[in-house]
Order: structure tokens, then sequence, then C-alpha cells
């Protein structure tokens, strides 16, 4: 059983697996050890920000507010290919 995205990558960079990334890996998960290669047919992946009503604090406001400020960041291209 996989746990977190970290696994994943550890697996992945022995070749126990493949593993199907969103194009946002290669620019916060960049590693020599893993190629990432693009799936041109496939349709881009989407995000929201979600968390439990009775958690809702400002930080979390103010943290939302911030992330639709900055809206969508490009996959930064080529980036972990070999």
């Amino acid at each position: 059983m996989v746990r977190n995205a970290e696994e994943i990558l550890t697996l992945t960079s022995t070749g126990q697996i493949v593993n199907l990334f969103p194009a946002h890996m290669t620019r916060y998960w960049n590693r020599p050890d893993i190629a990432y290669l693009p799936v041109r047919d496939l349709d881009a992946l989407r995000y929201a920000m979600v968390w439990r009503t009775e958690t809702e604090n400002d930080l979390i406001r103010a943290f939302a507010l911030v992330a639709a400020d900055l809206g969508p960041l490009p996959a930064v291209p080529g980036a972990g290919r070999r």
C-alpha cells in the first residue's frame, strides 16, 4: 500500500512501478532518478483547495486568497526529463 507521494516517487525511482503524475511534478519534485514523459492525449488534471468547514480560520482564508490571486502556474517545460 502506498500512503503518500514520496512513496510513489521512491517506487518509481527504483523501477518497481510506473505512475502517471500531473505536470506540476516536474516543477516541485524534479528528481534526476525519474524521467517525466508527457502524455499528450490526456486532458490536464484540475485541482482545488479544500478544507473542512469547521477548521476554517483567518490563516486558511488568507492562503486561499493568495492562491487565487496567483492563479495556476505552468509546468516547467522539459524539467526532469532525461
